[in-house]
């Protein structure tokens, strides 16, 4: 398989400058405005998607091709999977944010004039929409590199360009410092989870993320906090299921569900929601509610309100547990939060 990594600044759309998500972060700082060409990777143009990231430092800021395909000969490389991947958000290391799979990858950056959707922005990445998966951020969280502490050969380190191929053209040898490549590759094109692909999705993304606080302190968005909540209620979950001689099986990072809980011949589809509200209302995704219908019986909602903060983490033995399993939505209580109106 023709495969590129590419490390881009870390944004929560890439649909270009907007409230809240100004600029990509770590990205465009050699530039004079500083605002990375990438900010527009997911933002269709007839279709398509055009993609940029800044191979090295040094101009022209060609790629080296033949070390995605060592057979081309041409300035392209086509049916491509382009992987992106950016600063991890919360915590340490780097993390897959999304993908163009089929990508026509350029040696030169093109400087389109007719793209005004785009700011015209330089692209060296072409994708259809259709092939493309922009991670919600909930869901990056998939770690790039062997993890093996103490050393750096085999990680993409600050490198914008990674490559499957050395630079003598040569396959990277499956090995403890490279099987992570694979890894990641088969990690992608097993993913079934949610993906940012409209403008309802963004607006899904910022309520999901916006922590609500009690005592009229209305919503704060806060990624880390919803990250810290929503371990705090998986870890509910698996003690709660383990402790009932279930099997738990972490599904979270690829599928619609959080676990897979499995006891002789019984097979549990777990969704876990965590919240600091009193848990009253839960906001569900189109993904979430399709599952429910889909899985039937075998639909679980674990959930955690009430969740408590001690500082910057969660408070020990925090929130109360409610179960519904098994879980079949009554689509009388399913209320619409927002609309969106077209202006012509």
């Amino acid at each position: 398989m023709k495969v590129l990594f590419a490390r881009i600044g870390h944004m929560k759309f890439y649909q270009g400058p907007q409230k809240g998500d100004e600029r990509p972060i770590g990205g465009g700082s050699y530039n004079v405005d500083e605002l990375g060409h990438e900010a527009y990777n997911f933002k269709e143009v007839d279709g398509k998607l055009y993609g940029y990231f800044q191979p090295h430092m040094k101009e022209p800021y060609h790629l080296n091709l033949k070390r995605i395909d060592p057979n081309t000969e041409s300035d392209q490389v086509e049916n491509v999977l382009v992987v992106f991947f950016a600063k991890n958000p919360v915590g340490t290391g780097q993390v897959i944010i999304g993908w163009y799979k089929n990508a026509t990858v350029y040696k030169e950056i093109f400087r389109p004039e007719n793209q005004t959707q785009r700011d015209n922005f330089g692209y060296n990445i072409v994708a259809e929409k259709s092939d493309a998966v922009l991670l919600p951020m909930s869901k990056r969280r998939y770690l790039m590199g062997h993890g093996l502490e103490g050393v750096k050969a085999g990680n993409p380190g600050q490198a914008n360009a990674f490559y499957a191929y050395d630079n003598k053209f040569k396959k990277k040898e499956s090995s403890e410092l490279n099987s992570w490549i694979d890894e990641a590759i088969e990690y992608v094109n097993t993913y079934e989870g949610g993906k940012i692909d409209s403008f309802e999705d963004e607006i899904h993304e910022e309520i999901d993320h916006s922590a609500f606080m009690g005592g009229g302190q209305g919503f704060q968005s806060n990624i880390v906090i919803k990250r810290l909540i929503e371990q705090h209620a998986m870890d509910m979950c698996k003690e709660h299921f383990i402790a009932k001689g279930y099997t738990v099986t972490d599904t979270s990072l690829n599928k619609p569900y959080d676990y897979i809980a499995s006891k002789d011949k019984e097979k549990l589809f777990i969704e876990v929601k965590g919240t600091q509200t009193l848990g009253e209302k839960i906001i569900l995704t189109k993904n979430e509610v399709e599952m429910s219908k889909k899985y039937g019986d075998q639909m679980v909602l674990f959930l955690v309100h009430s969740i408590e903060m001690n500082k910057k983490r969660t408070k020990k033995n925090s929130g109360k547990i409610v179960i519904k399993s098994p879980w079949k939505l009554n689509e009388s209580k399913l209320v619409p939060i927002s609309y969106t109106y077209t202006i012509s």
